[in-house]
């Protein structure tokens, strides 16, 4: 059935399944990507410099088993309309995504990035916010050359500087949706690659751009419009964080339990037994005795890590900057040490760790974290070997030992709730960090004697 642009279909906000939007500037070719991913023709075309699609349209798609609302939306400087009452448009059907938006295809025509790209970007961005956005944004370029399609590398080397920023700020998520007119062939190779990567790609996003989230940021910049604030609300998020010293995971970051079970790490419990490691070849668990913070609104900022997984797919990694986790020697070094294609890690492949070298480390924003400690002061999250500190390495044993009194103070006085406040035994730990770094610094000194 082809969606009819005269009546507005709007995602059932009743349904159970997240949206993904497509978004980007006038003739950059969303419908078109629209009906390749539908693999028919449901969405209006057009090339002309006025959008075929003049309101936000949506039908059901089927994704990898998994449901998901298609939301096309009207075109950024479309010629017959101004783009405040385009991006109104828009923001009435992101408000209908009662399950949120799981991701972003910002959409790109290939080929000189020119000025008005540029601007499409920022006025994007900051209508859907900065950093709130760019975690879930895959951009997708059309209309691209035959030999660029090919070959994905030769697309790259395209790239001018002002456009490789803005890939960075989205974790380097980009794909080709390859021209129909030119592989017209059925389920043709090249198409069939590149989709199936803009696939992977959602299929791996994080929790849902929410619908709660989209309301904050619209209403800090009708502030800002009215000249009541300067600043969004993520800003006031992050200087919160920085002020609370937060940090650790993220809240969907998965873990291990004894049972074999996975689950998100926000939803382990005191008592709960998870994966650590192993020794003698024996996979090794450890018991949660303490969640120290959490929080599931504060913008945290995270070293991003990715990395194949040993049957061959992707895997991320998310921790704080200074959280520290093991390298295939075991020893203990700052998330923002990790090195793509060069730094070894301890990676759990099902029946034992082995090392992996990651191919990508970025950092990025996103909502929410927790700190969850063991007994042994390890943990294995995303399937990496972590520790569960985030204090000044390489001193994992000597926080260990440390721990004991904390551990003996919550035997005595056990802590009734997780605070989003950092527990006060460690924020008075955290005072010896400098000691610890210095100690560091000085059996540095002495090596190079």
């Amino acid at each position: 059935m082809t969606l009819n642009p005269h009546n507005r279909i709007l995602t059932d906000p009743y349904s159970a399944a997240p949206a993904i939007l497509l978004i980007g500037k006038t003739g950059s070719g969303k419908s078109t990507l629209a009906n390749t991913l539908m693999g028919q023709e449901n969405f209006q075309t057009s090339d002309n410099a006025s959008s075929s699609t003049q309101i936000c349209q949506s039908t059901l798609i089927n994704l990898n088993d998994n449901e998901y609302n298609l939301v096309d939306t009207p075109g950024i400087f479309d010629t017959s309309r101004p783009d405040d009452e385009v991006l109104d448009e828009i923001a009435k059907s992101i408000i209908q995504c009662s399950h949120g938006i799981k991701a972003i295809l910002f959409v790109m025509a290939a080929g000189r990035f020119t000025k008005e790209q540029e601007i499409t970007i920022d006025v994007i961005l900051k209508f859907l916010g900065r950093e709130e956005s760019c975690r879930h944004i895959i951009v997708v370029f059309t209309k691209c050359r035959k030999k660029q399609t090919s070959d994905r590398s030769l697309m790259e080397d395209s790239f001018n500087d002002k456009l490789r920023s803005f890939l960075d700020k989205v974790g380097n998520r980009w794909v080709i949706a390859p021209d129909q007119e030119t592989f017209d062939e059925p389920n043709d190779p090249i198409v069939e690659r590149h989709m199936s990567d803009l696939k992977v790609f959602i299929g791996t996003m994080p929790k849902p751009y929410t619908t709660d989230l989209f309301e904050k940021v619209r209403d800090a910049l009708e502030k800002e419009k009215a000249g009541e604030a300067n600043i969004n609300a993520m800003d006031v998020a992050k200087e919160e964080f920085n002020e609370g010293g937060g940090g650790c995971f993220p809240l969907h970051s998965q873990v291990i339990l004894a049972d074999g079970k996975r689950i998100e790490i926000s939803q382990l419990k005191i008592g709960d037994r998870v994966l650590c490691g192993e020794k003698n070849g024996k996979l090794v668990f450890s018991e949660i005795y303490a969640v120290i913070h959490a929080d599931n609104q504060t913008a945290t900022q995270y070293q991003r890590i990715d990395y194949l997984k040993a049957d061959g797919t992707e895997g991320v990694l998310r921790l704080t900057p200074k959280h520290h986790l093991f390298d295939s020697q075991g020893k203990t070094m700052f998330a923002e040490d990790v090195r793509a294609y060069e730094t070894e890690l301890l990676l759990f492949d099902g029946k034992k760790l082995i090392p992996v070298i990651p191919h990508r480390v970025t950092k990025e924003w996103e909502l929410g974290y927790t700190a969850p400690l063991t007994q042994s002061g390890k943990i294995v999250v995303d399937n990496v070997l972590c520790s569960c500190y985030a204090v000044a390495p390489p001193y994992q044993e000597i926080i260990n030992f440390v721990m004991i009194s904390f551990r003996l103070y919550l035997w005595i006085m056990p802590v009734p709730g997780c605070k989003k406040e950092i527990h006060p035994y460690i924020r008075y730990l955290k005072r010896g960090q400098w000691i610890l770094e210095q100690i560091d610094y000085f059996n540095t000194i002495v090596k190079r004697l």
